[in-house]
């Protein structure tokens, strides 16, 4: 007999073929055990390579071993002529057959139901789609033309068990929302009030209506192992319609792929075109090295972990470090770090500066790498640069809200409030509900003197932070003249953020009686670890304490606080403008550049600049 015959005879080839399909079944099996029992992704793994391992022996036991009425025993002991080889033959047939049932009936299913059922409701949302008109949402947006089309990227539903995967639904959102942000003609909510609904009881039309959108696009994600499902669905707010909606199943390594089908898909509804960046390579190669950069970029977007975010992204480009994205957002991140950090804020900038360069060395057009860049030519006092590149971040993305937000900080500090205002606008349009564009929205019109407009971006601010109400109500109250008031609600607001409201009893005795203000300055020097994160310079200008305030910015930098600092400059217009003629804040409007920057570009709204003579007044 033939050695093929023989292994025919010996059952060797039908048991491997219900070896390999018992195989396949079993990894259907434990794909769905795993999701659901929340095991770790390479758990799979480790059961598909026992399996392959498994496959020769199997060969060989079978070649090797016979099943009897009296038991498995070795083939070579056992008489041909009493041989069952044929009836085990028979049986390993309807073995095969009824795997190769489940297997055809589970691919049916998988194939004509599930993604038929995906197809006709691509979403597993947590938003109600409803026809009813919005209501219950207090805060107003600014307006803007009508023509100009709108989305709001919702964060994708993450329907897989393990919560761990937030982080990737998240990502993904994030990534549609940064491809579609570079076409021009398309207005796209930023990432802070796009994220602000996560988790919200509100329908569409309510999210759309406070966002003053024309479109939504909301989806899910499921993640098993290296498969995923990505749903999405496009929605017209004015007719409640559907106007696109797809299912993909792809594995990891397809995801670029889906965002580029997906954001084309969505340019070619709205009839807009998609921007260059958009259509560019994959940002990474490395899955390993994406997954981690999404994790750090998801805690530095929640100011949660900072320290962690830093390592993660480092991570990431530490296994691609051709990855710009990576880098830029590593810049970012170290950069905010190093103004909050009380230790081992150097390391952090430094490693900012490092990050921020490579990442405009592998990719020149990268909008946040220059508006990082920005801001740290703006801690360094050089203000013109600073600006040039903030201007090109716009340019590059014209939709992000923080580079509009950082310019407009910058031209306060210089002086241009009213220009800052329009800039910050702006910001507001993209991002309606970043409490941090409110914040300096109501501090620019109060240094205007229009407390109507100041009063109702306190009342915004308030509905997005009620944390920060009484301080900005303080300060507006201060602007007034009403010192009772304004004192009861800056102390309140010290004793919340630090526990105790010594230095806003010092401040508001001597705003009381000038006779108190050297005592209040010193006090405040020798307890000036009692403020919080702000420090004492804005307290010291309200108190007209020119040399005292300048020694401490100065003592600040010899520290290295260089953003701290620099962002202190904002306070410079809160000094009484009899102190504004005083040589020593004069000079200091010299040596952090204001002065010069003003020569080369004109007078700010407060200054007028003839030569070396400067003279400053606030309304």
């Amino acid at each position: 007999m033939s050695f093929f015959n023989e292994l025919k005879r010996r059952n060797v080839f039908k048991v491997g073929i219900a070896y390999a399909v018992s195989t396949w079944v079993l990894l259907q099996v434990t794909d769905i055990v795993a999701e659901i029992l929340v095991l770790p992704e390479w758990a799979p793994k480790l059961i598909l390579l026992i399996l392959i391992i498994g496959f020769i022996p199997a060969l060989i036991l079978a070649w090797a071993f016979e099943l009897t009425p009296e038991g498995v025993k070795r083939e070579k002991d056992v008489d041909r002529n009493e041989s069952i080889t044929p009836k085990t033959g028979k049986k390993l047939n309807a073995t095969i057959g009824v795997l190769l049932i489940i297997a055809l009936a589970y691919i049916a299913y998988d194939k004509l139901v599930i993604d038929s059922t995906y197809e006709t409701e691509p979403v597993a949302s947590e938003y109600k789609i409803s026809t009813a008109p919005a209501a219950a949402v207090e805060i107003e947006t600014p307006a803007v033309a009508e023509t100009q089309k709108s989305i709001v990227v919702l964060p994708f539903v993450n329907m897989s068990n393990d919560p761990e995967q937030e982080f990737f639904s998240d990502g993904l959102s994030e990534e549609l929302l940064n491809v579609l942000a570079q076409i021009k003609d398309l207005r796209v909510i930023s990432r802070t009030s796009a994220f602000a609904f996560k988790g919200k009881d509100l329908s569409i039309p309510e999210i759309a209506s406070t966002l003053n959108v024309s479109h939504v696009l909301e989806g899910s994600v499921r993640r098993s192992g290296d498969d995923i499902r990505i749903t999405a669905q496009l929605i017209e707010v004015a007719t409640d319609s559907h106007l696109w909606s797809d299912a993909y199943n792809r594995k990891l390594e397809n995801v670029f792929e889906i965002q580029e089908e997906i954001s084309k898909a969505i340019a070619n509804e709205l009839q807009v075109t998609l921007g260059t960046r958009s259509k560019s390579a994959k940002p990474t190669q490395n899955l390993e090295a994406f997954q981690l950069y999404l994790r750090g970029r998801n805690l530095y977007q929640k100011r949660e972990n900072l320290t962690g975010a830093v390592d993660l992204l480092q991570q990431a480009v530490d296994l691609d470090p051709e990855f710009a994205e990576g880098w830029a957002n590593l810049a970012a991140t170290a950069q905010i770090a190093s103004f909050w950090k009380i230790d081992a804020y150097r390391e952090y900038r430094a490693r900012s500066e490092v990050a921020v360069n490579r990442a405009i060395s592998l990719d020149p057009n990268n909008g946040l790498a220059h508006a990082v860049l920005g801001m740290h030519h703006q801690h360094e006092l050089r203000w013109e640069e600073a600006l040039n590149e903030l201007n090109l971040a716009i340019e590059l993305n014209p939709n992000e809200s923080n580079s509009l937000l950082y310019k407009g900080e910058v031209l306060v500090m210089l002086g241009y409030t009213k220009e800052a205002i329009e800039v910050m606008k702006k910001a507001e349009v993209v991002d309606p509900i970043f409490a941090n564009v409110q914040a300096w929205l109501y501090g620019a019109y109060l240094v205007e003197g229009e407390y109507e407009l100041a009063q109702l971006h306190i009342r915004k601010l308030v509905e997005l932070n009620p944390d920060d109400g009484a301080s900005a109500e303080a300060e507006l109250a201060l602007a007034r003249g009403d010192l009772a008031q304004a004192e009861l609600l800056a102390r309140e607001s010290a004793i919340a953020l630090t526990g105790g409201d010594l230095l806003e009893a010092s401040l508001y005795a001597a705003l009381n009686d000038s006779s108190k203000t050297d005592s209040s300055v010193k006090f405040m020097i020798e307890n000036q670890e009692l403020a919080d994160w702000w420090g004492i310079f804005g307290y010291l200008a309200r108190l007209g304490a020119v040399d005292e305030a300048i020694e401490y910015w100065f003592s600040l930098r010899a520290q290295a606080r260089l953003a701290r600092s620099s962002n202190y400059l904002q306070y410079i217009w809160d000094f009484p403008s009899d102190k504004m003629s005083d040589p020593h804040f004069l000079q200091f409007l010299e040596d952090t550049g204001p002065a010069d920057y003003w020569r080369k570009h004109g007078n700010p709204d407060y200054c007028r600049v003839d030569g070396e003579n400067i003279e400053c007044s606030v309304p």
